[in-house]
């Protein structure tokens, strides 16, 4: 069987791995991601796909990723430049990262991919309104074909106040935007779903009865309860009830913003993320001990 299918991918922070692992999964059962759509992690999963990267790829890469280093420990020179450069974080190491994932495979540009075939959401600060990318880059006088999925994806991963807010020029009106985490405008972007398309969404879970505990002492805890408690409610929320034929619902008992993942924790994150698809698409277990195959 190879269906080919448009795969919806939720946004979660570093439990985005468990996202590629339930990709990798679906790929082991035969379905063909035509279009990935992707919000926050879900983006970057979704650009990896999009790319072209196989399920041993997938784990590969985010298992090969130096989580730690994205943003490395607090200190008072970072939360005073917060108040100059509007984040933790300037975000440049996590854009290196991608840059060169895709590059691995080509990939520059949208114009580097099939057309239509991912869709990625950002969240423009100074408009409080979505953006679809490339979809709405020819509207800011952008060529879309020549924009750097690296860019745009990092724009949907700009979790306010952990990474700086990505700017980009509006070469119409000649605004420089502040864009940052797509999850404020859609966390599961199943409404960019086209009509009559076979579709998979995959979603990201608490655990039964969990509720992460922040302990508050000044401004920085603060901000990070504030982001952290809006990623976990709206994973609270039911099930959404939509266009997609099936929905893959992975249950990872790990804080979002929490980027102290080791490569053997990054691992077991995407086995919980394959096996859950599995489950849920009835395909057998695949063993990555060799990531060549997919090359």
């Amino acid at each position: 069987m190879r269906e080919q299918i448009t795969g919806v991918f939720e946004g979660g922070g570093v439990k985005g791995i468990a996202l590629a692992g339930a990709a990798a999964a679906a790929m082991d059962d035969g379905y063909v991601f035509e279009q990935t759509v992707g919000t926050s992690a879900g983006a970057m999963v979704a650009s990896l796909v999009a790319a072209g990267f196989g399920p041993g790829e997938l784990r590969h890469a985010v298992t090969g990723i130096d989580w730690p280093g994205l943003t490395g420990k607090s200190s008072l020179r970072k939360n005073i430049s917060m108040m100059f450069r509007l984040g933790f974080h300037s975000g440049s190491k996590l854009e290196a990262v991608l840059r060169r994932l895709l590059r691995s495979k080509g990939i520059r540009g949208f114009g580097d991919l099939p057309d239509g075939s991912l869709m990625v959401v950002a969240t423009d600060l100074n408009h409080g309104r979505g953006i679809v990318l490339p979809n709405d880059l020819p509207g800011l006088s952008h060529d879309p074909r020549a924009f750097p999925v690296a860019r745009a994806v990092l724009m949907s991963l700009s979790v306010p106040f952990v990474f700086e807010p990505v700017r980009l020029t509006d070469r119409v009106s000649g605004e420089e935007l502040l864009m940052a985490d797509g999850a404020m405008t859609a966390r599961f972007p199943a409404q960019l779903v086209p009509r009559n398309s076979s579709s998979i969404g995959f979603r990201l879970r608490p655990p039964p009865g969990h509720h992460p505990h922040h302990e508050i002492k000044g401004p920085v805890s603060l901000a990070t309860a504030v982001i952290g408690a809006g990623i976990s409610a709206q994973e609270d929320l039911p099930p959404m009830c939509g266009p997609l034929d099936r929905v893959v619902e992975v249950v990872v008992d790990h804080d979002s913003l929490d980027f102290d993942v080791s490569p053997s924790l990054a691992a077991e994150l995407f086995d919980i993320g394959h096996a859950a698809a599995r489950r849920a698409l009835c395909a057998p277990q695949r063993k990555y001990d060799d990531v060549s195959t997919d090359r």
